[in-house]
């Protein structure tokens, strides 16, 4: 994304210093000369000018500020040679937004609302708002000088702590509106529950989204104490409050002592609260990546003669990379808007930059007789590295999504497959009514084509990931291919299609994932993983002998492929698992041992030679990596949890469709699945 860099500084310290013509400022704008900025405007009648924006005033008059506002905020902005330059500089790159960055030092130019700026002469939409106008298309951010830590890690797991405060005395906020619209956005990370239990329905949902009610100033830094929170979402409104001689901004919080009670709280003593001291050990503090207020003048400053700044600023300066507001009186459904805009985007890992700028617009276009999207304020401050962090969060988040979309899948093959049933409590096993199955499997099915829709797009946006984006695909499909076998063997128990249909799809995602698999391998062939998967599918796709009148899928011409040859795709992986194996990173090895049982396995099926064990030795190895996987990972973790699947798959699926073929793995098969323990179904339920 294109930067460009706008600082703006004057002599002293950063607060006690009111607006005026008189005091000069610096603008400095990438690598351009200095130039002198004066503001044309007396501390108090700005401050008028905002009580017109904060709709303290009659609808004429703050349509007339509004406007007139911003043609002196863009006159100010066009005064700046630099920033007229870099408007109009043009790289050849196709980038269709760009990144202002406005640095402040001084705390009263936080007052000026630059967001409101009208695009003047020389500048791109001339005439036009600039953070609306499409020639150009802008998203400016804040940013103060005094953010420390600048290498941080943005979120790759969030969760989200929502603080909801409204005290009797204050007033009402839309509190159903914004939970509601969180829940809904957590929805494709939660992993399944019962919902005939509520304490496992809490846990579910609080691994991602933590709900404070009656919010204190107490609670949130107990919250930010005790749990790991990426970001946090308060809903309050604020209030104008005198302070000495000066007028500030406060939240409105419940008081600890007495909940119907209200307490005012300052911006710097909520920075204080959500950077607490974590516990139990007091090492290090709390720091949420992304912080936003849905509140009233939660951006404003008030009157700057005494210190401190806005509860936004303050929040910055105190270390918050991110933090969202608005510094004008937000509407109740520009409220609801923000919650949808941002965190949607946010969760999933899209850039902030373009979340601020399509909210700004949509703000405008939805709520024309407000101007909310003026209101709309965000301190930012990214580490240099943030495109390459946010591929990565992309990627993690989509892979978690597809995790919990298995999740809710392993609960279909649960209820459909004999042999994991066998390990079940009677509790466990009590059958579901045919509606609820099917009201599962619906669900199931939503969620892995949603997390596929948006793999495929990853595939295009982020080229230098293809091959780990192939092998989740490749795992997707392949879960949706097993999901749809085991319903459709118990169609007795999951209504809708027929068993054919389901057999038929089955099996073309199955190829479909095979052929991924191959994708991804190609793409790094340091991925023996992969090529172990297509070693297996291949292996299984063309000994199917279930349903004979699918030999087109079986894919004879790659028989014939030197570089698709079956036996010395085994021993390539099996070199490379070994490597892995004696290697030094932990998780290589674990996953070297896991593809070393596969290989092993398959290797009785296969034609002898070629550097292949007997059977008698390759039972006696692939025995003792499935105790030595379960040793080095732990009886508890994923890695033996996601292994034990996988033998499964060979007894339950792969089976039934090639049974004849896969014979000579079975009796190894069942001794290496009743090496791992049964309990751990449960622990990753």
């Amino acid at each position: 994304m294109r930067t460009i860099t706008l600082e703006l500084l004057r002599h002293g310290p950063a607060h006690n210093q009111l607006l005026s013509p008189l005091t000069p400022y610096l603008a400095l704008c990438e690598n351009h000369g200095a130039v002198t900025l004066h503001v044309p405007f007396e501390h108090n009648q700005f401050l008028h000018r905002l009580r017109a924006l904060g709709y303290q005033i009659g609808d004429e008059a703050r349509i007339f500020q509004l406007q007139d506002t911003a043609r002196v905020m863009g006159e100010i902005l066009s005064a700046i040679p630099g920033l007229t330059a870099e408007a109009n500089k043009s790289d050849g790159a196709d980038e269709p937004l760009t990144h202002l960055r406005l640095i402040i030092s001084a705390s009263e130019l936080a007052l000026l609302p630059f967001e409101l700026a009208l695009s003047s002469n020389g500048l791109p939409g001339a005439g036009q708002y600039l953070l609306l106008q499409p020639q150009m298309p802008v998203c400016l951010t804040r940013e103060t000088r005094r953010v420390a830590d600048e290498f941080w890690q943005w979120p790759k797991a969030p969760r989200i702590l929502f603080a909801a405060a409204s005290p009797p005395e204050i007033g009402t906020i839309p509190l159903e509106s914004h939970l509601l619209a969180l829940r809904r956005l957590v929805g494709p990370w939660v992993k399944y529950y019962d919902d005939s239990k509520p304490e496992e329905r809490r846990r579910r949902v609080e691994d991602h989204l933590y709900f404070l009610p009656a919010a204190s100033i107490e609670s949130i830094e107990k919250a930010c104490a005790d749990g790991e929170f990426t970001h946090v979402h308060i809903l309050a409104h604020g209030v104008e409050r005198p302070e000495g001689y000066d007028t500030r901004f406060f939240l409105a919080l419940h008081d600890s002592r007495d909940p119907e009670q209200v307490e005012y709280i300052s911006g710097p003593r909520l920075a204080t609260a959500l950077r607490a001291a974590r516990k139990p050990d007091s090492r290090g503090l709390a720091r949420p990546a992304v912080v936003t207020l849905a509140s009233c003048n939660s951006g404003s400053l008030g009157s700057v003669a005494g210190a401190g700044a806005s509860i936004a600023h303050a929040l910055h300066e105190s270390g918050i990379p991110m933090v969202i507001a608005g510094q004008f009186p937000l509407s109740f459904e520009g409220s609801i808007r923000l919650v949808e805009c941002v965190y949607e985007g946010l969760l999933w890992g899209a850039d902030p930059r373009r979340l601020l700028y399509d909210l700004r617009r949509r703000l405008y276009t939805d709520f024309q007789e407000r101007h909310d999207w003026a209101c709309l304020t965000a301190y930012v401050s990214l580490p240099p590295d943030f495109e390459p962090q946010l591929s990565s969060a992309q990627i993690e988040q989509a892979m978690r999504s597809i995790n919990a979309a298995m999740n809710h899948a392993d609960e279909v093959t649960r209820r459909a497959f004999d042999r994991i049933r066998s390990k079940r409590t009677p509790e466990e096993n009590q059958p579901a009514s045919a509606e609820e199955n099917k009201a599962l499997l619906d669900n199931v099915l939503e969620k892995i084509a949603g997390s596929k829709k948006r793999l495929q797009r990853l595939v295009d946006c982020l080229p230098a990931q293809r091959s780990q984006i192939y092998g989740l695909l490749a795992s997707t499909e392949k879960r949706h291919a097993e999901v749809l076998f085991s319903v459709g063997k118990r169609n007795d128990l999951f209504s809708g299609a027929t068993q054919d249909s389901r057999f038929n799809e089955s099996y073309l995602l199955l190829e479909r994932s095979r052929n991924h698999y191959w994708q991804a391998f190609q793409l790094d062939r340091s991925n023996s993983w992969a090529v172990v998967q297509y070693l297996s599918l291949t292996l299984v796709l063309r000994n199917i002998t279930l349903r004979p009148d699918l030999a087109p899928l079986q894919d004879l011409e790659d028989q014939n492929r030197p570089e698709k040859n079956l036996a010395a795709l085994w021993s390539m992986a099996y070199l490379l698992s070994l490597y892995d194996l004696h290697g030094k990173d932990r998780g290589l090895t674990i996953w070297a041992r896991g593809n070393l049982i596969e290989l092993l396995m398959l290797s009785l099926v296969m034609p002898p030679g070629a550097g292949r064990p007997d059977p008698v030795d390759a039972g006696r190895r692939a025995l003792e990596h499935a105790d030595a996987l379960i040793d080095v990972a732990g009886r508890d973790s994923f890695d033996v949890y996601s292994t034990r699947r996988q033998i499964v798959r060979y007894l339950e699926w792969f089976n039934e469709v090639a049974p004849n073929f896969l014979a000579p793995l079975n009796g190894l098969a069942e001794g290496i699945f009743n090496k791992f323990p049964g309990e751990i179904e449960e622990k990753w339920k």
